[in-house]
């Protein structure tokens, strides 16, 4: 090796340390369901969510690549793939993640229910978020390994006990996230503001950083479904997740 080519490759090397040295943080987004995890389905288009959640997960890597290029930006799926809560989480954690969105689409009974609202793991007020913890935990029941779930049922009240020992070191800065996320969802895209709630995710539990799960809108609504399928819709909740990012990776 030549004298010129030894420097060249000290430069690269060079190039490389400065590279990841840059890339301080990292933010892993996670588009809810897939594969033979459906999730919600909307009863007037059939909008499927996992689809509607991988669609938006993928704008919105994309933007913070384009904007943030020192950000590492993480995908737990990047495809139509089933994938277990827990893998989700070990994605974050062996990242290191600084932030984790999970992103999803939320359904229910009453046809009429609309808006968005975003969740970070708590117990306060339990009872009235179970519906949503169980219905977003009940995807362990697809999965081949239970075993590390440790004998978590998800359709079980008693199972979330689990969640109120907890001690969650992360929950001052999740909590500053969703804020600035449901903020952004109130006030640019005027959405009917369900608020930030507490909930007992698995997901959130076990990922060791600051995370929240954010309920795009309902596809039980059909008009909300509708808005929720369009481009103008994803590109509206794309950018308004984005600019709570860039308000919390700039604080």
């Amino acid at each position: 090796m030549t004298k010129i080519e030894i420097n060249n490759l000290f430069r690269a090397l060079l190039l490389l340390l400065f590279a990841g040295s840059l890339m301080s943080f990292t933010l892993v987004i996670d588009a809810g369901h897939g594969g033979d995890d459906y999730g919600a389905i909307g009863l007037v288009r059939g909008t499927k969510e996992k689809d509607l959640n991988l669609h938006v997960a993928k704008l919105l890597a994309d933007k913070v690549r384009q904007t943030y290029p020192e950000v590492k930006v993480v995908l737990t799926r990047d495809k139509d793939v089933f994938l277990p809560l827990q893998q989700r989480a070990d994605i974050a954690n062996k990242n290191h993640a600084d932030l984790f969105i999970s992103i999803h689409t939320n359904a229910a009974e009453n046809r009429k229910a609309q808006g968005a609202e975003t969740f970070i793991l708590g117990t306060d007020r339990m009872e009235e978020n179970l519906d949503v913890a169980i219905r977003e935990n009940a995807v362990m029941k697809l999965e081949q390994d239970q075993t590390v779930y440790q004998g978590f049922d998800p359709n079980s009240i008693e199972s979330y006990i689990i969640f109120e020992l907890m001690q969650n070191q992360y929950m001052d800065n999740s909590l500053a996230f969703a804020e600035l996320v449901q903020n952004q969802f109130v006030g640019t895209l005027n959405r009917a503001n369900r608020g930030v709630r507490q909930a007992a995710f698995w997901v959130l539990l076990k990922s060791a950083c600051p995370s929240v799960l954010v309920e795009m809108g309902f596809v039980s609504n059909a008009e909300e479904e509708k808005w929720l399928a369009s481009e103008e819709g994803k590109i509206g909740i794309v950018n308004s997740i984005f600019c709570a990012f860039e308000k919390y990776y700039k604080k």
